[in-house]
């Protein structure tokens, strides 16, 4: 019977066996048999005593000094004659002497020529199978390597990413750097006008930064030509290196590595002692074995990050000057007048939204101030930028106009030229402007215009509440647009409240806070100064928005000074 692929059974082979005589083994030849032959395997046969009996040529190609009928080359492959010698069962792997370099060569014991599986051969044989498994250790060292190159690349991406912030990237850069690429390493980047510098070094603590201007970059040739994009290191790279940082100059040798940023900043990478591609120093030349894609894709990951980090120092350089020149002013101080103001944006973290205020002091002691509320469409950044666009209108045209009422249709007039200019859709505001003088006898009398706003509220000194009545159209919504004007003498003691739509549609549990809460609240602040008027207004809104969201929120109190009591006469004695 056979079995799979044809194969005698095993009762079959039980059965020839039994019926068959039993045959004399007979030795290989000295060149052994003709099955060896073929075999893509090194195979070698020995007896008791080490003696090569046969050897194919896989064998002899694996080990040149082998030889039929002479005891094992020990001095060629002592592990194989130890084997032999000792009879192992187990297999060994060994690095041996090759006229093609060193080869890893893998053996295991077999059974000796006989059948599968044949007994032990009664004369002692062993037959051995070599194989050469360089290229599977070179395989497996490449995968290694690559495994561990793409392992430190991924750590080092983490690490970079999100830093955004020029001085932390650079010392994070360097401090990656050493030990896996260097002994030593040092970043050096330009951005503007200041050059930035970053070293690290093994044993070396937290990298260590500095900064000197572009203009002493002379003093560094080689670092400068490095950072223009010159690779070549020079010999005189690593005393510069020790003039820029106040280490000592590295032993070893320095290289260059320019990173590839174009058009944010420039930065050079110097390794100090580079690695070799086994990780050791003692190479022949460990300058021309460092892994060059490792590096290549290290310089690359730290370009990108030094970018990002400059651009968005950049940005929140530029956002902060926005924001700067559109945050709330400061309040003039003006003989005769008291002012008071509060602002809240609906979106606290910018500092910045679309409800202004603005007070210019008078050109001269008897001129009067002039002052400015308003809310524009929107929230956050758009909306405060279309504020400042109103607030540098409204100063430009102060110059050629002093009347609140005049001012305000040349106002609605620039804001809708300027969103026809920009191609933008209509942006329209709410506001109201004027001006304060004082009379000489402790009253200040002002003049106001309104377009589209809440009116203003009259606090007097006694507690009493007025509402100052004016209507007038958006401003910026259409040519034709109308505004209403008004005068109010304001007495000593006496506050004129200008307050954007943010107060009273304060939203708190279930309903808005409202301009009846507002003239109740009021009463309560008669005889305050305006700033503080203007404070505890603030705080009762936010309190009885009780967390919620809210719109921008702002306030301008103009007062009158109140009327000093005159000092008690003294007694005569």
């Amino acid at each position: 019977m056979e079995g799979r692929h044809g194969a005698p059974t095993r009762d079959a082979t039980r059965a020839v066996e039994a019926s068959s005589p039993a045959l004399p083994v007979t030795p290989p030849p000295p060149d052994g048999p003709a099955l060896l032959e073929g075999f893509e395997e090194g195979v070698v046969v020995c007896d008791r005593g080490g003696v090569v009996r046969a050897a194919n040529p896989a064998a002899r190609a694996l080990l040149p000094g082998l030889r039929v009928g002479e005891v094992v080359d020990v001095a060629r492959c002592d592990v194989l004659a130890r084997a032999v010698r000792d009879g192992v069962p187990e297999g060994f792997e060994v690095v041996v002497d090759h006229p093609g370099g060193e080869r890893h060569l893998r053996g295991r014991r077999g059974a000796g020529l006989g059948t599968t599986p044949p007994p032990e051969p009664a004369d002692g044989d062993t037959t051995w199978y070599l194989r050469d498994v360089t290229g599977e250790h070179a395989r497996t060292d490449t995968l290694l390597a690559a495994q561990e190159r793409a392992a430190f690349l991924a750590e080092a991406g983490r690490a970079l990413h999100g830093v955004l912030h020029l001085d932390r990237t650079a010392r994070r850069v360097v401090a990656l750097a050493v030990p896996r690429l260097a002994a030593g390493a040092t970043l050096v980047v330009r951005h503007d006008d200041t050059v930035i510098w970053a070293c690290a070094e093994l044993g070396g603590g937290r990298p260590r930064l500095g900064r000197l201007a572009t203009a002493d970059l002379p003093r560094v040739p080689a670092l400068a030509a490095a950072l223009a994009g010159d690779a070549a290191a020079g010999p005189w790279l690593a005393g510069e290196l020790a003039t820029l940082t106040g280490l000592e100059a590295p032993t070893g040798p320095v290289r260059a590595c320019p990173v590839p940023i174009t058009g944010v900043v420039e930065a050079v990478v110097v390794l100090a002692d580079p690695r070799s591609v086994e990780g050791s120093a003692d190479g022949d030349d460990a300058l021309a074995t460092v892994e060059e894609d490792l590096l290549t894709s290290y310089v690359a990951r730290a370009g990108t990050a030094l970018a990002a980090a400059a651009l968005h120092e950049e940005q929140a350089h530029l956002g902060a000057v926005l924001q700067e020149s559109l945050a709330a002013p400061r309040l003039p101080e003006t003989p005769g007048v008291v002012w008071g103001a509060a602002y809240r944006p609906a979106r606290e973290t910018m500092r910045v939204g679309g409800d202004f205020y603005e007070v210019v002091g008078g050109k001269t002691p008897d001129a009067p101030a002039a002052f400015l509320l308003g809310d524009v469409c929107g929230k956050g950044i758009e909306a405060a930028v279309l504020s400042g666009r109103v607030r540098q209108s409204w100063h430009a045209l102060r110059l050629v106009e002093d009347r609140p009422g005049r001012v305000l249709p040349l106002l609605n007039t620039a804001l809708l030229d300027a969103v026809a200019t920009r191609d933008e859709s209509p942006r329209f505001a709410t506001m109201v402007l004027g001006d304060a003088r004082p009379t000489g006898d402790g009253s200040v009398a002002l003049r106001l215009a309104a377009g589209g706003h809440p009116p203003p509220l009259v606090l007097r000194a006694n507690g009493e509440v007025e509402a100052v009545e004016m209507s007038g159209m958006l401003v910026g919504g259409i040519r034709e647009a109308r505004f209403a004007e008004a005068e109010v003498l304001l007495g000593p003691g006496d506050t004129c409240l200008l307050y954007s739509d943010g107060v009273v549609e304060a939203r708190g549990p279930g309903d808005f806070f409202g301009e009846e809460r507002l003239a109740a609240v009021l009463p309560r602040c008669a005889g305050t100064p305006a700033a503080v008027l203007c404070e505890h207004l603030e705080q009762t809104v936010v309190s009885w928005l009780d967390g919620h969201d809210h719109d921008d929120v702002a306030m301008l109190a103009i007062q009158a000074p109140p009327v000093s009591p005159d000092p008690a006469p003294r007694s005569e004695a």
